[in-house]
């Protein structure tokens, strides 16, 4: 028996790159040119990781070729897979860790999968995630192996699955403990060898999938409406993958992988696969960048390295509804914390929610009610601050008021030791006033954190004016080792992603003030790719904290954003949003989950009484209005240094506003119109006033034929 151990790639994960394709093709030449062996194993040297897919390096070289360069590129790897379950001998995968893409379609090729149910063990194709489906034999293999519908589920989702899980659907032959998986391995393979049985196998899984009529049907029209209605229609992924299932799964497994070909040649054209891997590039980048180094994202670099000291003991200061949620995400992480409030009865409701919120399953979509009572002593409460003076990270999670934080940062700078780092996550409160009361200012910065938490991906990193680079580079390795994709910004009235949201928010009013009805302004902006409405989205906040959050917007940018005397109205009138039941619409309960019913009756009337002259109200009007001010407003974020560049523009609104990642981001959005196109939709908007008027550094783009992600 012989075993093929690979170690592919520069990075902690295996990659499918060039070079491990050469050594595969030559390690499989020797077997076949020698004495033939009575099985092959293939196994990884990196403890953790199978393969984690394709080199990017490799993927982006076809990305956008010829139709038929990729498709020979697809035509060449399936061919090498082939030879895999070609030969006499049978073949076992050991997957230990992650076994993604092309990886999963490497274990796929052999005749036997073995899955470890380590932790880190995880499977999936999450090309879909890039705009592709597996090029290199997936939808061929998988449907023959779990069945066409489960297949189709697993990769237009692009989840992935425990070893576990995969040995119940049938992916994998068996899951055993990480120190049994080689055992068991050499077990099947002997089996199999003195059994014939792979070869009977393999006779199967080349035979077409049957699918009588009315269950094609049954596939085609379920499958496809939940794909259209996870997608919009935005992403061709999905829908591309059931195509190619249903059309491979009549036909012999060779005709099938020529069609897979062909399916991914078009995907790799298409502008959504562009931006989709610049946005998965994006995170690379973030993920290697410490937060202070001028050369961003080390190409050398391990993706999530970091040479920060990580925190052995942090607390949060506050059990409301974002003090319990970043308490929540670090017991999730499996990291140890305290939470402090002086409220004994804020802490006793806090608890149990945040060990529901920190045991939460993602796949199962339910709460792991064994994990949380095994969390439950990881969280610490206490009543005073001054439990906190072994701390060696304190997060500041209080009310929103300037005065309350300046007096609970005091407190805590007064208990912990020299050498602990102080956070504060705040929305609006510059770090520079909540400073001023911190003998020691370089040890603090802001932890602005998204409500709510375990969903929110962004956390912003906010820089004092004395606070040093080792507090941001530790506060940026914390939120990584969350799960988060911190941003660092400098210190400004409403940081980066408030203020890249106030013209947004600000111009839906402006509109309906001028009569455009609410759901026309919230459709337009779910077709462009928004995940909800700029109306919906002032509900879903809460319409008193919009109010309060504008105040500080206002006094700072209020040259170009007059107050609404909307909002104000709105809130006399008690309609605060899904908190009140009532907002601009109308819903069914009270909370976030509530159902839109209708737009409030009473709305109109109040809005009657700021009226502003009838405007144009078609689709693309309103994207307009609703977008460029954003672009026009990250061009100002950029020119005062706000962020480093316009990447990390891209991708906080991205993680934190839902802005459509298969646009690639807002910068990446603005130039697939181009900064003169941009220009002229600006003129006809002209009379809106000066909060449509270009930028200096728009108009220098515009001449010069400029891009704004350069």
């Amino acid at each position: 028996m012989v075993t093929l151990q690979f170690i592919a790639g520069s990075r902690s994960q295996n990659v499918i790159d060039a070079l491990f394709l050469a050594d595969l093709r030559q390690s499989l030449d020797s077997l076949e040119a020698g004495p033939p062996p009575t099985a092959v194993l293939l196994c990884s040297g990196r403890p953790g990781s199978f393969f984690a897919g394709a080199d990017l390096d490799r993927l982006e070289t076809i990305l956008g070729a010829d139709a038929a360069v990729v498709e020979q590129a697809c035509a060449a790897g399936r061919q090498l897979y082939d030879r895999l379950s070609s030969n006499p001998w049978p073949t076992v995968a050991v997957i230990d860790g992650v076994c993604l893409g092309g990886g999963l379609e490497l274990a796929l090729a052999c005749d036997y999968r073995v899955a470890t149910s380590a932790e880190a063990t995880a499977l999936g194709f999450p090309e879909v995630k890039l705009g592709l489906l597996p090029g290199w034999g997936g939808t061929v293999r998988l449907p023959r192996l779990i069945g066409p519908g489960p297949a189709v589920e697993m990769m237009a989702a692009g989840e992935t699955m425990s070893g576990t899980a995969a040995a119940h659907c049938g992916l994998v032959d068996a899951c055993v403990p990480a120190g049994q998986a080689d055992a068991a391995a050499r077990l099947l393979a002997e089996r199999s060898a003195k059994t014939g049985e792979h070869l009977a196998r393999r006779r199967h899984l080349a035979r077409p999938v049957v699918l009588d009529a009315a269950e094609r049907a049954f596939l085609e029209a379920t499958t496809g409406a939940v794909i259209q209605g996870r997608t919009g229609g935005h992403y061709p992924a999905p829908l591309a993958i059931l195509e190619a299932v249903l059309a491979t799964s009549d036909v012999s497994d060779g005709e099938a992988g020529t069609i897979e070909g062909k399916a991914f040649a078009v995907l790799a054209r298409s502008p959504v696969a562009r931006q989709l891997v610049r946005v998965f590039r994006l995170g690379e980048r973030n993920r290697r960048d410490r937060g202070v180094s001028p050369d961003r994202g080390a190409a050398g670099t391990a993706a999530g390295a970091t040479d920060e000291p990580g925190f052995e003991r942090p607390a949060v200061v506050g059990a409301g509804i974002m003090g319990a949620g970043i308490a929540a995400a670090h017991l999730r992480v499996g990291c140890a914390v305290t939470l402090a409030d002086v409220h004994s009865e804020a802490l006793a409701r806090s608890v149990p929610e945040i060990l529901q919120e920190a045991a939460w399953d993602r796949v199962r979509r339910a709460t792991d009610q064994a994990r949380a009572v095994r969390l439950a002593g990881q969280l610490r409460t206490v009543t005073h601050t001054r439990a906190l003076a072994d701390a060696d990270l304190v997060i500041e999670s209080v009310l929103e008021r300037t005065d309350v934080k300046r007096k609970v940062l005091a407190e805590i700078e007064a208990v912990v030791g020299p050498e602990a780092i102080i956070a504060t996550n705040t929305s609006t409160n510059p770090i520079a006033k909540l400073a001023e009361t911190l003998r020691d200012p370089s040890r603090f910065c802001g932890l602005h954190f998204f409500n709510p938490v375990r969903r929110m991906m962004l956390v912003e990193v906010v820089r004092g004016p004395a606070t040093s680079d080792a507090t941001v580079a530790r506060a940026v390795a914390h939120a990584k080792r969350l799960g988060k994709c911190p941003i660092v910004v400098r210190d400004s009235p409403g940081f980066l992603v408030n203020r890249m949201l106030m013209p947004y928010l600000h111009e839906s009013v402006e509109m309906l003030r001028a009569g455009i009805d609410p759901r026309k302004i919230d459709r337009a902006a779910r077709a462009f790719g928004m995940p909800m409405g700029p109306l919906e989205l002032y509900d879903m906040i809460g319409l008193d904290t919009a109010f309060y959050a504008g105040l500080v917007l206002n006094d700072a940018y209020g040259d170009r954003i007059e107050p609404s005397p909307v909002i104000p109205a709105m809130v006399k009138s008690g309609r605060l949003g899904r908190k009140s039941g009532g907002g601009f619409y109308r819903y069914a309960g009270i909370g976030p989950r509530a159902r839109i019913e209708r737009p409030d009756d009473g709305v109109p009337a109040l809005v009657a009484a700021y009226a502003l002259p009838p405007c144009v109200g078609d689709e693309r009007t309103i994207i307009d209005r609703l977008i460029l001010p954003m672009v026009l407003e990250a061009t100002r974020v950029l020119d005062e240094g706000i962020v480093r560049d316009g990447c990390d523009v891209d991708l906080a609104v991205i993680h934190a506003l839902g802005f459509p990642p298969f646009r690639g981001g807002l910068l990446a959005w603005a130039d697939t119109l181009g900064a003169a196109e941009i220009v002229r939709r600006l003129a006809t908007l002209s009379g809106l006033g000066v909060r449509m008027r270009p930028t200096p550094r728009l108009e220098s783009l515009a001449r010069d034929g400029g891009l704004f992600t350069a």
